[in-house]
């Protein structure tokens, strides 16, 4: 009799992540249940609830210090030097994928991980390599949180929902009998509070990061006051405060000087920008300069863009029309069609 491939899953307690054990299992997987304690009074609950409904074993891994240390530090700090974080990128990388994925596969003796991210992994025989590609439901698609992912991590990892639309995903469930299928979506960013804003946890957890300054314009000429950078995000209309017979925006974040700075939506939009923190799913970089498809936040579409590799690391990104509200501190990320090449952490506009 052939032993089952063992199997550890990613547990929320969500639809997601409990139609991912449950068609694992019925792949005929060994499946087990891991959850992530982040933060204090994060409730596991349903996680444990679900794993026990799917009669898997459950464990739950303490990354609160470490999470501590990696992300909610990260978020703060970037506040404070007005570059606008991205949490989520940063915990998939160093945290899900990271330690996690370590801990939880030996654990349990797992040689596979899986979740219910909605993305592609794919291995082409001719190339003798792994690929990230976009889930079919581009409106869900994540495979934008996935380009720091390795080959050898691409190898053991598993996502069952790649294939599915998200409206599916709910009737599946039904179907299955899983009794989260209509549970509602979570917050994007799992450390706030219901009803909470990133202002309201940065005043309650980090107060110092408020700093009033002044609100300037392009030509540093001073329009206003602002109560600081953290509560401004680019591509800001309402809530500055100013008089003005046009329209103004945030347009950049000047965390030296304690600066917002304003302008027009039309100086809003540019054509380069510079990147580091690259990484590329292949292992190795396309080339000097290449040609993709890029997009600079979660949510938006891709655009025709070339790609140069700087002698210092970093990447010019130069698109082929210019992109509005580029922002510090997201991610750029590289495609060809379907496929993710991968991408790097936006140093500015250029």
């Amino acid at each position: 009799m052939t032993e089952k491939k063992k199997v550890v899953v990613a547990m929320s307690g969500g639809v997601d992540s409990t139609l991912t054990a449950r068609l694992l299992q019925e792949a005929g997987y060994d499946v087990h249940g891991a959850s992530m304690m982040l933060f204090d009074g994060q409730d596991l609950s349903d996680a444990a609830k679900m794993a026990a409904f799917l009669g898997i074993p459950h464990t739950v891994i303490d990354l609160r210090d470490i999470y501590k240390d990696i992300v909610l530090r990260y978020f703060v700090d970037s506040y404070q030097k007005g570059i606008t974080p991205n949490p989520c990128v940063l915990c998939d990388f160093k945290v899900k994928f990271g330690v996690f994925y370590d801990r939880a596969r030996a654990f349990f003796d797992c040689p596979y991980f899986a979740t219910g991210h909605y993305a592609r992994i794919i291995y082409d025989p001719d190339r003798g390599f792994y690929e990230v590609d976009k889930a079919l439901d581009l409106k869900k698609d994540q495979s934008y949180m996935m380009y720091h992912l390795t080959q050898d991590q691409l190898a053991h990892i598993i996502f069952p929902l790649g294939r599915t639309h998200k409206t599916d995903t709910r009737k599946i469930a039904k179907d299955k009998g899983l009794p989260v299928y209509n549970r509602p979506e979570s917050q994007d960013i799992c450390f706030l509070g219901q009803g909470e804003t990133y202002v309201d946890y940065l005043e309650k957890h980090a107060p110092q990061v408020f700093h009033p300054g002044d609100i300037v314009d392009l030509d540093g000429r001073v329009l206003g006051k602002h109560k600081g950078i953290p509560r401004y995000t680019i591509g800001q209309r309402r809530g500055l405060g100013i008089a003005s017979r046009h329209p103004l925006y945030v347009v950049a974040l000047d965390g030296k000087k304690n600066q917002v700075i304003v302008g027009s939506n039309e100086d809003l939009f540019r054509q380069r920008l510079l990147a580091d923190d690259l990484d590329f799913t292949d292992g190795q970089v396309p080339g000097e300069t290449f040609r993709c498809e890029a997009k600079i936040r979660y949510g938006v579409s891709v655009h025709p863009a070339e790609v140069h590799i700087q002698r210092d690391g970093r990447a010019r990104v130069v698109f082929d029309e210019p992109q509005r509200a580029i922002t510090t501190g997201q991610s750029v990320v590289f495609y060809d069609g379907d496929r993710l090449i991968g991408g790097g952490t936006i140093v500015r506009p250029l």
